[in-house]
Order: structure tokens, then sequence, then C-alpha cells
């Protein structure tokens, strides 16, 4: 079977709808490949809620969580579901990280408040801190599960053909681009890879090496549903087992989400399922123990699901001949969901990349990249 679109979207997670729904409004005609499926288990984009935070060290995160936020909004008003729960954040940690996030926000218009550590225990009363932090209202939770049905709902109501579970053979590129499937043979003007962990192989099939990590993370809710009002937390390093910052948001329904700021090693292209590692859940438990002695311990879920990291943390939206690489998520994508899309829609339509996300930038060129690599965003 041949079929013949303006775009084919390589991955159907949060990255590939929102190109897709983007390029749509655009007036492309958008085809959507995915391996297992939608917002699958063994995906990245995946489980009941992400973190969503205006407290970058770039302007430029700033500005895209900014926009992605009436987007979101937007969202929920076409499809009646409830995305946001937004109750603040605080921040606290390394110094020159939090110094970096005030700067940031503020250079482009943004509200945060520098806090101490009594300040912050009125924010957030189960905290145990000495030193000072910070505290920013437009912070708080994407139901991400809600999130990607809204976003899958949208983009197939927009006209977009989207293939699940179908697996991409083989991506070929020169004057008539090509995505072959176990099923059909797609023909396209533009490739997008957005494949998350999978984008590396896809990658390296057709010739363009970027340095990628897919990592295996996990998450543990905690089943209190009295803390659903509370704000979410991001620890920047600090944590003396080596396993970088804690982050954490509440969760309606269930309480709260908690989990390290790193990944493990060990993610395998053809895993069937991620099963949860107790020790990482017992190392997580004793941080409570020393920042929030007295917070629920009831666990309620606890999840593990990939993500993708580069050796700066910043993501890959460039352009290689006609493909686009819209992929290295760093764990910390899901947030700007929808502001995601025009990223990519202008990389199809031949603008430049940002300087930050360029393949061509020093910072992922320079370094090395491991799967355990913490959050740096």
């Amino acid at each position: 079977m041949r079929e013949r679109f303006d775009v084919v979207v390589v991955g159907a997670g949060i990255f590939g709808l929102a190109a897709a729904t983007e390029l749509r409004k655009r007036g492309h005609s958008i085809a959507l490949v995915d391996r297992f499926g939608s917002g699958h288990p063994l995906t990245s984009s995946t489980g009941r809620s992400r973190g969503i935070r205006i407290a970058y060290d770039h302007p430029f995160y700033v500005e895209l969580a900014r926009d992605a936020i009436p987007r979101w909004r937007a969202l929920e008003a076409a499809t009646g579901r409830k995305i946001l729960h937004l109750t603040g954040q605080i921040d606290f940690g390394m110094p020159e990280k939090l110094a970096g996030i005030v700067a940031a926000v503020r250079s482009v218009g943004g509200e945060i408040e520098e806090l101490g550590a009594a300040g912050l225990r009125a924010r957030l009363p189960h905290l145990r801190l000495d030193e000072p932090g910070l505290f920013h209202a437009q912070a708080g939770t994407v139901l991400s599960d809600e999130a990607m049905a809204a976003m899958k709902a949208q983009v197939l109501a927009a006209g977009a053909a989207l293939y699940e579970p179908e697996r991409v053979i083989a991506v070929e590129t020169g004057s008539a681009p090509r995505v072959v499937t176990d099923r059909r043979t797609l023909e396209a003007g533009t490739v997008v890879i957005a494949a998350g962990p999978w984008s590396g192989a896809l990658l390296a099939d057709i010739g363009i090496d970027v340095p990628l990590a897919p990592a295996v993370a996990q998450v543990t809710f905690i089943a209190a549903p009295e803390l659903v009002d509370l704000p979410g937390i991001g620890e920047w390093g600090g944590d003396e087992d080596g396993l970088g910052g804690v982050y954490g948001h509440p969760v309606p329904g269930v309480g709260y989400k908690l989990a390290f700021s790193s990944g493990q090693q060990g993610w395998a292209p053809d895993a069937v399922e991620w099963k949860t590692d107790p020790q990482e859940q017992a190392r997580l438990l004793g941080w409570l123990d020393r920042r929030m002695p007295d917070f629920p311990r009831t666990v309620q879920l606890t999840q593990r699901h990939p993500w993708t990291m580069t050796p700066d943390g910043d993501f890959i939206v460039d352009r290689v001949g006609p493909v686009v690489l819209a992929c290295g998520c760093s764990g910390h994508a899901f947030k700007f969901g929808p502001a995601l899309g025009p990223l990519v829609a202008d990389m199809v339509e031949g603008r430049p990349a940002h300087p930050l996300l360029a393949l061509g930038r020093s910072t992922l060129v320079s370094k090395t990249v491991a799967a355990n690599d913490p959050i740096l965003r």
C-alpha cells in the first residue's frame, strides 16, 4: 500500500502530535506512524501526570512554558477535558541554579518570589529546609493521560491520518523520501523523526548521528488526596545518593507524584514491559525522611517509562535535508505540549533552527551523554 503526504511524522507522542496538529493548521497533509500506539506504556508520552513550570534558567524555555499554558487552556476548552492543575512550585537546592532561574524568569517579565526557609514552609508546611528558595505560581501539573487523549482527538479531527500500532522499518531519503512500515509505504515531502528513544537508531540508519542516551525513569505516586492543592517541588542537585535532584507535583485523584531527576541505564528498544525498581523507591522514601519527614508514605502506584537525554539537556529540533529532527527531550518536554508544534512546523517550512536546539550547537557536540545524567533544565 502506497500513500502520499506532505509530511510523515514518525512517533505519535507529545512532540509528534503537537507537530502534526500545527502542520495541519498550516495546510499540510499529514500522516503519523507510531510503533505501539500513541501514549502506550512503553513510550515516553505515557502516565498520569507531568510537571509544568516556568522556572527555567534560560529565557527560551521560560517563554515556551508561558506560551504553552494558554495553549493547554485552549485545548481544554475545545475538548472539554481537564488538563492543567496549577498550584505553583517551590524550587530549592544549588544557589547558582536558583539565581539562574530568577534571572531568566524576570528577563522576560515573568513573576517569581525569592523566599527564606520560613516563607517556603508557609507555602509547603511539610518541607524541612534551612536554606532559601523560590516560589512561582505558573506551575503545577499537566494531567498527561488527559492531555494525550485531547491532542490525539484534535489532530484526528483536523484530518491527519494516524497509523498505529505500526512499526517503521525504514526511512528513505533522497529525491522522493519515503517511510516504510510493516504494513505500507508512505511517500512524503518531509519526514519528521519524533520517535523518542527510538529516534537515534532511525536517524543513524540514514546517516544522521546524534548524541542521544535513552534512559528508564521511575515515578512514584503517593496516595494522599488531601495533598492535591499543594505546590510542586523541584530540588536542584544535592542528593546524597548521587541521583541528582528530586521533583514532584500534586495529582488530582491520587495525591502527589515524586521522582528523581535522573533515569537509569537499561532501556531496550524491544522491551515488552518496565518492571519497577523497589530499591529506587526505597531511596525516594529515604529522601522524604530527610526533606519532608511528616509527608504521607502510602504508595499507590509506581511506574517506569523511558526518556532520552542529550549532552546539554536541551532538545534537538533541526533539519537535515528532507528530515526534521524532534527528539532528545531530556526529561522536560511534555509540559510544553502544543507549544512544541510551531517549533517543528517552522523547520518543515524551511525556517532556521533556534540556536539552543540546533544540531550544530557547541554544547551538543563537545560533551558526552549518559543515560543516568540528571535533568539539567
